[in-house]
């Protein structure tokens, strides 16, 4: 398909096209994450969010316009998600990750878009519960991290406490350099190609253009 011409090669489109990713949050992270995957040929993308557009999301957050605020996050992105390519199905799920989060969909692998603590160890949770590969991303200011998490890695719990991360001051380039790792890790695990990030936390300063990687 000429549509993926310049990707022959490197991703394994049949698998990409067959494959089921759930994204948890579509805001920086998440709708980057999301534009990355789609463009790509990801067959099916089950996005997942409770909020609604603000003005304060689009310095960072390029699937929303001004006259978006106030609507449904999810059900904006599925629109413009399928505008970049019509191929891809779109599930849109307006709902919280909490300790009872459930999807009724097959998932290959789970994405994390999120901005706080406590929604991040309930979907690790969902996600190991079903043996479900998840990547962690997180951004703050001008510092973005990436890790690749399955049952046979250190998980969140056993080092994110030493992060502290708040409600994040963060730039548009910060979420989509972070994302477009967080999408590597997805193309590479779905395509069964290169080494993943598995007990491995990448760090990336953007202010003194540095790369930290810490093994877990």
């Amino acid at each position: 398909m000429l549509r993926y011409s310049r990707q022959e090669g490197l991703v394994d489109q049949d698998k990409l096209k067959n494959a089921s990713v759930l994204i948890a949050g579509v805001g920086g992270l998440g709708g980057f994450s999301s534009i990355y995957l789609a463009v790509a040929g990801v067959g099916n993308i089950v996005i997942v969010d409770k909020d609604v557009v603000e003005e304060s999301n689009l310095n960072r957050q390029i699937l929303y316009r001004e006259g978006d605020i106030g609507k449904k996050k999810v059900m904006v992105a599925r629109k413009r998600l399928k505008e970049l390519n019509p191929d891809v199905k779109i599930i849109a799920i307006d709902k919280s990750i909490d300790e009872k989060f459930e999807v009724v969909q097959k998932i290959d692998i789970v994405v994390d878009g999120l901005d706080n603590y406590e929604s991040r160890i309930a979907l690790e949770k969902f996600a190991l519960q079903k043996h479900i590969p998840y990547v962690f991303g997180a951004v703050e200011g001008y510092m973005g991290m990436v890790t690749f998490i399955d049952d046979s890695t250190k998980k969140l719990e056993d080092f994110i406490q030493h992060f502290k991360l708040k409600t994040p001051q963060v730039l548009a380039s910060t979420s989509a350099f972070t994302a477009s790792i967080q999408s590597m890790e997805v193309l590479k695990y779905l395509s069964k190609k290169g080494d993943l990030l598995r007990n491995r936390l990448l760090i990336y300063d953007a202010l003194s253009t540095n790369f930290l990687e810490v093994k877990l």
